[in-house]
């Protein structure tokens, strides 16, 4: 009996491995994007901070157009697919372009091809465990799933800063495509080995209906790649977009009816503490790559240790808390006990609290010339690492529990963008530690830090406390459908 509950869709092996190889491509970019712009290009802080930023909302604000192009004109599977290739043409971009405008370009294309895939993989998972009444279960299976996610991260943090070394810069990118590629191949056959069906039927005609999808996602690209260029713009477009997706999402609750409507309320509430959490998050590919760049001990037992392998410590962390947690949940079980999405939120939240106030304390010393011991860092990693296991799946796994059948690639999408209104604030956020290219000396940097940081963490208390407060409504609206 125990042992059924917990058996899992043959489906999870291939959306597994097509994550893990397309997270592979995207964080070789994420990861070394920071930096390249700041030490290979020579740009300041303030421009890295804003596109680093800016690339990263766009990359998470593009998956709502992309759940909805999935729901309405030529399904999930082939949105999938779609997105694949259009990652593979925009790392290429990478590999083959030297100006700032045809990396402009490249991201462009990463951000676009990533909206088509990565809301509509997890809704095609969802749709695995459709009628499944154990929402433990389905919990399981994305906490699998996400695990698989992590491996590709690790992957894509730690080999291409190898491959940097021993080959240069486009040899990084280039892998990038390479993995992007086996995703695709390995999506395509898992869809005709198992014969994958979309989580709703398309209406209209089929070849109409690319039609409108490829226009779509062709202005979509040349929005992203504005947006991009011209990073003035790019707040009032950030802050339209977020108008545009709380609308989309209040017209739905609009449409429907008793528990469902209070369900995609609670939904929406748990996108709101999502994007704060995402803008702590992503510092960790914004001021903390520069913070470690450039004030932490480049060598951990005598291993020299650069910015993205924290990063790597920080997904064997979830890795490890990956199979902790599918113990705790076998165990929980058993015993029938069961803890709501918004409880596993506002723990996220905390956790992210502890996390900075253990970054702040590594800079007790800031007045010293000396470099910071990289020991308690790695702490901190590792706390995010949690937080972020309990914030993320259990995310991707509510949206496929609480949204309706006809609009879950759609708040798949709305989910993803509170990880680019995350991105963009993060970019803001990070701003507060940009050091002027002036500044030179160890000790006015550690000072600069230890104000900023002393900054994030009285803003992330505050969110937390928040968070609590918001957790504690969706279990009054919710009750026992949470």
């Amino acid at each position: 009996m125990f042992t059924q509950q917990l058996k899992h869709p043959p489906a999870l092996s291939v959306f597994f491995l097509t994550e893990m190889w397309e997270r592979y491509g995207f964080y070789v970019i994420q990861a070394l994007l920071a930096i390249y712009l700041s030490l290979h290009l020579r740009l300041d802080d303030e421009y890295v901070y804003t596109s680093v930023g800016s690339f990263t909302a766009l990359t998470y604000i593009s998956p709502i157009i992309g759940g909805w192009i999935a729901d309405n004109l030529i399904g999930h599977r082939m949105a999938v697919l779609k997105g694949a290739v259009i990652l593979f043409f925009g790392y290429m971009v990478l590999v083959l372009g030297n100006s700032m405008h045809t990396i402009l370009l490249a991201l462009s294309c990463i951000a676009i091809g990533t909206g088509l895939l990565k809301p509509n993989i997890s809704a095609l998972l969802g749709r695995q465990y459709k009628g499944d009444k154990s929402a433990i279960r389905r919990s399981h299976g994305f906490t699998i799933f996400y695990m698989g996610l992590t491996a590709g991260i690790i992957l894509g943090t730690l080999l291409p800063v190898k491959l940097h070394i021993w080959f240069g810069w486009k040899t990084c990118f280039f892998s990038a495509a390479i993995g992007v590629s086996l995703a695709f191949f390995i999506f395509l056959y898992g869809v005709k080995r198992l014969k994958l069906t979309d989580c709703c039927k398309i209406e209209g005609n089929v070849y109409l209906n690319y039609l409108k999808a490829s226009i779509i996602i062709f202005a979509m690209g040349a929005v992203a790649f504005l947006l991009l260029t011209f990073t003035q713009i790019a707040s009032f477009i950030f802050i339209f977009a977020v108008v545009a997706t709380i609308t989309l999402v209040l017209g739905i609750i609009y449409s429907e009816h008793g528990i469902q409507r209070r369900k995609t309320f609670a939904l929406l509430i748990l996108c709101v503490v999502s994007a704060m959490f995402w803008s702590f998050y992503f510092q960790m590919f914004l001021s903390l790559a520069l913070f470690i760049t450039r004030v932490v001990q480049p060598n951990v037992l005598g291993i020299h240790f650069p910015a993205p392998y924290y990063v790597a410590v920080e997904s064997f962390g979830m890795l490890l808390f990956g199979f902790l947690l599918i113990r705790i949940t076998k165990s929980f079980i058993k015993k029938n006990i069961a803890f709501s999405a918004s409880v596993k939120f506002a723990i996220a939240m905390a956790l992210m609290v502890v996390s900075y106030m253990t970054i702040l304390y590594t800079m007790k010393n800031y007045d010293s010339m000396s470099l910071i011991s990289p020991w308690l860092l790695l702490v901190a990693y590792v706390i995010i690492a949690l937080a972020e296991m309990l914030l993320s799946p259990v995310g991707l796994a509510a949206v496929t529990q609480l949204a309706s059948s006809r609009f879950v690639g759609t708040m798949m999408g709305v989910f993803f963008v509170s990880l680019g209104i995350g991105g963009f604030f993060a970019g803001k956020l990070a701003r507060i530690a940009a050091i002027d290219p002036s500044v030179m000396n160890i000790l006015q940097i550690k000072q600069i830090y230890f104000q900023a940081f002393c900054k994030f963490t009285g803003i992330v208390a505050f969110a937390a406390i928040l968070s609590v407060l918001l957790s504690l409504y969706i279990k009054r609206l919710t009750k026992a459908h949470d």
